[in-house]
């Protein structure tokens, strides 16, 4: 019987791995240029962590989680997405001395969905938290990170769309307005749509049902209704982005899917992939999450990019990850297992400097020298008989098709010259 993964999971190695590997590592070099700290948190969580903050009514605590009780019967969920958890170390873990506390996470979050290309039960993010201030300036920042991000990982024509929710009193009057425009249009809702009209209706904003959408899109904006201060926070962040050179542009129907974010949302698309799966990634602020979870009052933002997708649309527009400079490489070629005590000795002395590997199946030489060309190899180190009762080292230059011949016990220097290149 032949075993295959889950439905909507994937196996990662080859060209998938490196181009994961990359971008991870893009990041996490670029989060501590603006000096973010990585935190690691549980894959699960009481269930209370994400329906208490991502929002009851939303299709993710609804339908997506993957929930589950353990032997004492407790509700445990695997995590959908990544802030909660981390808002739930903070605060556990009283973190909030220091403040702007400023984190960075990756890890496999996991929502039951539908399969497709893009969007897979099981996914990778990687995002940002700052927790502390309610500055604009912090805002910009985010924005700005994963404009960066984006920008360092190869692409070009990418689109940042920004806008503000408001704080809890300027949305006060606009759900009354909202929800009055709606009930004159509740027939051309679907009925997922019609309970959301009760329970939380900006998540109207989110349906995948064009008719719900085209609705939502023509109701009142909720710029119109911004406070004073919630106007002026915008503003401020507006013009730090043209003062970045940070192009935008302001989505007023853009309102993200979770009911902790107050203020500033914005998020990253390609106009290049399927309308339904364009978003690359995205945020905005949690000025209540905290205090929600039990620690103080204090503001909060963050955002998240899929691992996945940004993989997919890359090796779609032809972006190749720039590895690093490479250590130079040496495959050990040993001709028979009585020469083991010296091919242990020059694993050791190669694996202090060079990436090496040795044969471990022998095999004949010249089907070893092909392997070690087609894996990239730039020399390779053979033993054979009269090397192993010389105590010599043949080394053979792959690149420049020459060979060398070295004495073990003499010539250590000469052989690290030919390896480094010197």
């Amino acid at each position: 019987m032949v075993l295959n993964s889950p439905r909507g999971t994937s196996d990662f190695y080859g060209k998938e791995l490196e181009y994961r590997n990359f971008i991870i590592e893009k990041s996490k070099r670029l989060f501590e240029r603006f000096s973010y700290q990585q935190i690691v948190t549980p894959a699960f969580e009481h269930t209370e962590v994400f329906s208490r903050s991502i929002g009851e009514a939303t299709d993710i605590v609804q339908k997506e989680m993957y929930s589950f009780r353990d032997k004492k019967q407790r509700s445990l969920t695997l995590r959908p997405e990544g802030t909660a958890g981390v808002v739930r170390a903070v605060v556990e873990n009283k973190m909030y001395a220091d403040l702007p506390l400023k984190l960075f996470y990756e890890g496999n979050m996991f929502r039951y969905e539908r399969p497709q290309k893009g969007r897979m039960r099981e996914f990778f993010q990687i995002g940002a938290e700052a927790i502390g201030s309610d500055d604009p300036l912090m805002d910009t920042e985010m924005i700005w990170l994963i404009n960066d991000l984006f920008s360092e990982l190869g692409f070009k024509d990418l689109v940042l769309l920004i806008n503000s929710m408001g704080c809890e009193e300027c949305r006060k009057d606009y759900m009354e307005e909202f929800k009055a425009y709606l009930v004159q249009r509740l027939e051309k809702l679907c009925p997922e749509c019609k309970k959301r009209y009760d329970q939380n209706p900006l998540r109207i904003f989110d349906c995948k049902n064009q008719a719900c959408r085209v609705e939502a899109e023509a109701s009142p904006k909720i710029s119109e209704h911004l406070c004073k201060q919630c106007y002026q926070h915008f503003e401020k962040i507006t013009q730090n982005l043209n003062l970045l050179a940070i192009s935008f542009e302001v989505d007023h129907s853009l309102v993200r899917g979770f009911d902790y974010y107050t203020r500033t949302v914005f998020e990253v698309i390609s106009r290049q992939l399927e309308s339904a799966q364009n978003a690359l990634g995205g945020g905005g602020r949690y000025d209540k999450l905290v205090g929600q979870f039990g620690g103080p009052d204090i503001p909060a933002i963050g955002f998240a990019i899929g691992t996945d997708r940004t993989s997919l649309l890359m090796q779609q527009l032809g972006i190749k990850p720039l590895r690093p400079k490479r250590a130079r490489s040496v495959y050990l070629v040993s001709m028979d297992q009585k020469f083991s005590s010296f091919l242990v000795k020059l694993l050791k002395f190669f694996r202090k400097e060079f990436k090496c590997d040795t044969n471990f199946n022998k095999k004949n030489l010249s089907t070893e020298i092909k392997w070690a060309e087609k894996n990239d190899y730039d020399f390779v180190a053979i033993i054979g008989e009269e090397e192993f009762k010389n105590l010599m080292v043949t080394i053979k230059d792959i690149r420049k098709f020459k060979q060398h011949t070295f004495s073990w016990e003499n010539e250590k220097d000469k052989i690290l010259a030919l390896l480094r290149g010197n």
